[in-house]
């Protein structure tokens, strides 16, 4: 196969920040870069695509993603931007219906958010009973980390009277210790267990589902951690589905899977099957093991070092939710490392990202000279001393860079403004040299690497909000941000040399934009349409 891209306002965002007009691919790897007759002289009985002007970059690359997830969230009751518990009901109404669902089955809903709600106030079983008391009803929160279920779910799972408490999550109980349906952090896993699993062939759909999702927005490959979706099944069935997808040649953007394996008896399950960090191929390969270690902040589920300054009153003081103990966590990663696996871990709150930084540095101590490239993912709180220790040991910020759009209307309030001037500091990531590797958290927010883009850049809400930006001292310059969804999560996956820029002897992985990312306003960055996605050469999204 053999394509040549002519007439396009290229950056190939390489050391040299080379500039071009068009891009010759032969069997999916670019073979020349130059100018169009530069290319066309070496592309003989090639196909020509005029991109008559328009903007091409390499193909986004999303560092974190939950990429079986929000396929499965494309069947369930869309829950996203509900303004009210009515609405919420209202979805859940229609949604009953229009899918002929019958009472005694099980509905499923995922995105609200208290936050946007006129009360405020999180839903409970009672709010669900009257209406959907009949169905096993589980609407789980925009951020994953919270869940409200019926009273039959409760009961069904055990958990309805005097429920035992369970390590790094809440079963929330009334005056009468009888469970109010609203389950945090770990406890959710407890629900998640007994829903009917997906099977291997409905994984494939929603895999699939997602990605031709993600390709509209010029998303190329992905890094995504899909164990964490319980009513998958058993982690085998997700690596089949992948492997099965793989062969038959059907995933159109390249994946690297994350490994969320929770306790040491599935990670020594996992290991038995011989798999390594990189094992695969150009289009599926296995990626670094996985931890979680605390919530959100939107549901005072991040675990900080100092309490929210906003608990709501008559809350007991309340500093957030661990979901592993340092001591889990550091027998985790170290079997893990030992045998041949890369590390990555979620750190919202300042206490969870110091606790994975004491465990991380031990072992980047223990190896000095190697490259290890451990990450830790979104990196919302950094306090005094934490971005510091990414740059001393090396640690890649996976940051999602759109969370900030969403969170500048609670994040003063939550941690008051001293943490908050400390927070979201994605430049101060940058100028101390560390290796940015945007991510998204799909579905958690909107997957559209511009939209990341934009809130990096302007440090605005989505309705451009407030003038000038949220600290503007911390925002991204247009290329940084670029690089942060290119180069960085290239280098995170050790495969800077085959993806990342536009270069002779890589991936023909490109996005192409109707507009000039560095010469508009940033504030129309996130109106920018991707006009074509391009994967091995080929054209897998044209609008």
């Amino acid at each position: 196969m053999k394509k040549v891209f002519i007439n396009a306002n290229g950056y190939a965002m390489d050391e040299a920040e080379s500039r071009f007009e068009a891009v010759y691919v032969e069997d999916g790897i670019i073979s020349s870069v130059g100018s169009n007759e530069e290319v066309l002289a070496s592309a003989e009985e090639a196909e020509v695509v005029d991109l008559a002007g328009k903007t091409l970059l390499p193909g986004f690359n999303d560092s974190h993603i939950h990429l079986l997830s929000y396929g499965y969230s494309l069947e369930v009751c869309d829950l996203n931007d509900c303004r009210s518990l009515e609405e919420l009901k209202s979805r859940l109404r229609k949604y009953i219906a229009d899918n002929s669902i019958e009472k005694g089955q099980w509905v499923e809903g995922r995105g609200w958010d208290q936050n946007q709600f006129d009360s405020k106030e999180m839903p409970d079983r009672l709010d669900l009973d009257e209406e959907f008391g009949d169905y096993y009803v589980v609407l789980t929160r925009t951020c994953a980390q919270i869940s409200v279920v019926t009273t039959n779910v409760l009961q069904l799972a055990g958990i309805y009277e005097n429920p035992q408490q369970i390590e790094g999550g809440m079963i929330l109980v009334d005056e009468n210790h009888i469970a109010t349906g609203l389950l945090t952090g770990l406890a959710t896993e407890i629900v998640y267990k007994i829903i009917p699993k997906l099977g291997v062939a409905r994984i494939k759909k929603c895999i699939l589902a997602a990605c031709n999702k993600y390709i509209t927005s010029g998303m190329t490959s992905t890094q995504t951690d899909d164990f964490e979706l319980l009513r998958a099944g058993n982690f085998k069935e997700i690596l089949q589905a992948y492997e099965e997808l793989d062969r038959e040649g059907l995933l159109p953007m390249r994946v690297n899977l994350m490994l969320h394996l929770p306790t040491l008896e599935e990670l020594k399950e996992f290991i038995a099957l011989g798999y390594k960090t990189g094992d695969g191929s150009p289009y599926f390969r296995i990626g670094p093991f996985k931890t979680i270690t605390d919530g959100s902040l939107g549901g005072r589920t991040a675990a900080l070092r100092e309490p929210y300054s906003d608990n709501p009153e008559g809350m007991e003081e309340n500093a957030g939710e661990m979901y592993i103990t340092k001591k889990e966590l550091e027998d985790l990663t170290r079997l893990a490392f030992d045998n041949g696996l890369q590390l990555v871990s979620d750190g919202i709150g300042d206490r969870a990202m110091r606790t994975v930084l004491d465990v991380f540095s031990k072992i980047i101590e223990e190896h000095l000279g190697e490259d290890l490239r451990f990450g830790i993912d979104h990196c919302q709180i950094t306090t005094e001393g934490i971005i510091e220790d990414f740059a001393k040991y090396g640690i890649i910020g996976g940051l999602e860079l759109i969370f900030l759009a969403s969170d500048i209307a609670i994040v003063s309030d939550r941690i008051g403004e001293h943490r908050a001037k400390m927070s979201y500091n994605w430049k101060k990531f940058k100028d101390l040299g560390v290796v940015i590797a945007a991510g998204s958290d799909s579905p958690v927010e909107e997957y559209n690497p511009l939209h990341g883009i934009y809130a990096s850049v302007t440090r605005c809400t989505y309705d451009k909000q407030p003038e000038g930006g949220y600290h503007p001292q911390q925002k991204l310059s247009v290329d940084d941000a670029i690089h942060a969804f290119t180069t960085g999560p290239a280098y995170a996956t050790f495969e800077e040399d085959k993806k990342g820029t536009i270069e002779k002897g890589k991936y023909a992985d490109f996005v192409v934009l109707d507009r000039d990312l560095y010469a508009v306003d940033p504030l129309a960055i996130m109106d920018t349409s991707v006009v074509m996605t391009v994967v091995g050469g080929e054209i897998v999204y044209q609008k």
